[in-house]
């Protein structure tokens, strides 16, 4: 477990899975749970990890996707630098998630991404500061998490400085079918 930081985490495990048949956060990975391992792997970095989207800490606005489950975890934070990782990217690493985080509290941004293949892997770093402005989105079903990178005050680390940092872009890989699973899992875990 990570010493007390400045930083809170949050993990994104509210998802319905439909993809994938199951729900999954209860996927095994290795001798835990995919929940778990990204639980574990979050508190490198932060702490208090909490989760989001269930048990406890249902999403503040139901049905609302990442956004929503973003929304939650800027309302219950009381630091300003918080982390979000979606429960399905099982293949970031501690190295990468230091990385991130020292990145993300140098930062004179309030939010910090990065941009593969086109996208926005979910894991962001979020200030504080961005909770009106996503609960303006959430009200208006402004839900598109690419949305809310491109027009907020945001850095991107993009995949050439990822690989200048010398890190593999095959760990944003996410989960969202059983092939998905299969794939990922069998290279992962082998």
């Amino acid at each position: 477990m990570a010493q007390a930081t400045s930083t809170n985490g949050f993990v994104l495990a509210g998802g319905k899975s439909r993809r994938m048949g199951q729900d999954k956060a209860a996927l095994k990975w290795g001798k835990t749970s995919l929940l778990e391992h990204i639980v574990h792997l979050l508190s490198t970095v932060a702490n208090p990890v909490r989760v989001v989207g269930r048990g406890e800490l249902v999403d503040s606005v139901a049905d609302k996707g990442p956004m929503g489950g973003i929304l939650t975890g800027l309302q219950l934070t009381d630091r300003e630098p918080n982390l979000f990782i979606a429960v399905d990217l099982p293949l970031l690493t501690p190295d990468f998630l230091r990385l991130f985080h020292s990145r993300f509290l140098d930062s004179q941004t309030p939010l910090l991404a990065c941009s593969v293949a086109g996208q926005f892997p979910l894991c962001l770093g979020i200030r504080r500061e961005l909770t009106r402005d996503v609960e303006r989105r959430v009200a208006s079903d402004t839900l598109s998490v690419r949305a809310f990178v491109q027009e907020s005050r945001s850095e991107i680390l993009d995949e050439e400085e990822l690989r200048r940092l010398g890190l593999d872009l095959s760990m944003f890989a996410n989960i969202n079918t059983p092939q998905d699973w299969e794939r990922i899992a069998r290279g992962a875990l082998t």
